[in-house]
């Protein structure tokens, strides 16, 4: 599921445009329900057998990943293809009828890109912590996914269709979380599901992410045209928040019925 990313991307009216389109977004396998506690896994009511594994699905993938001895050779083992297949039961997109295999190959092309990405980056992704485990796969987690995927080959000649949102999970595994790096405290208190904090921290994390580390995307003052304080993530804070504030009065995604959300 591919998205196409203006020329003049790094303009304010076009980053704005495109940060509205993710306001009513879901993800297949996402491991909160909507409208529900974020960071948690959500449970069957008969065995209370988490109806989800994609968090600790993608837990396993980053540590099997960091289990390469040098992150510039990172090559895929027969363990990492087997957790893309079972990622790819949860992620399969079966409302345009995509199979289960379809899915493991689209992440097979994907996995080449993230490779190129991760071995030219030259080191291995940010840890998050036991404590905040439950973080993994959830809508938050997966909404800075996209960011990062959708962002990350902008600067290319030529047209790419964008890599599934838990190869930019991977880049990072806690992006999206309020507050600097994988904080505790600060993300327990602020973090607000549909609201204005949990949707600036998503592309504020995803933007600075790829300013600082692929230099490319507007940074953290995603909403300044550049002009300043791009890899500085003090910057941006202000007039990210009060956007969003904007954009989630205006919407009001905690309202909408959950139709509305588009899955992918």
């Amino acid at each position: 599921m591919g998205v196409k990313i203006s020329k003049d991307c790094d303009s304010i009216s076009s980053v704005k445009t495109y940060c509205e389109s993710l306001v009513f977004i879901r993800f297949y396998g996402q491991t909160n329900a909507m409208k529900g506690k974020m960071d948690g896994e959500e449970f069957d009511n008969v065995n209370e057998n988490p109806k989800s594994e994609l968090g600790r699905l993608l837990q396993q993938l980053d540590k099997e990943i960091k289990m390469a001895e040098n992150d510039s050779e990172l090559e895929f083992t027969e363990r990492i293809l087997e957790i893309f297949m079972k990622i790819a039961e949860i992620r399969a997109f079966t409302h345009t009828e995509e199979t289960t295999e379809q899915c493991f190959q689209r992440f097979i092309k994907d996995a080449e890109k993230f490779a190129e990405i991760y071995r030219k980056r030259g080191k291995q992704s940010e840890s998050l912590k036991e404590a905040n485990i439950l973080y993994w796969g959830t809508r938050q987690q997966m909404l800075f996914g996209k960011v990062l995927c959708d962002w990350i080959n902008r600067d290319k000649e030529t047209e790419m269709e964008t890599m599934d949102p838990i190869f930019g999970v991977l880049l990072n595994p806690t992006g999206g979380r309020v507050g600097p790096g994988d904080t505790g405290w600060i993300h327990n208190k602020l973090f607000d599901d549909l609201g204005p904090f949990a949707y600036h921290s998503a592309v504020h994390d995803a933007f600075g992410y790829l300013k600082i580390n692929h230099d490319t995307g507007p940074g953290y003052s995603y909403l300044n045209g550049r002009k300043n304080g791009d890899s500085n993530p003090l910057r941006g804070q202000v007039t990210g928040l009060k956007f969003w504030k904007d954009v989630v009065k205006r919407l009001k995604p905690e309202e909408a019925p959950e139709e509305k959300f588009i899955l992918m």
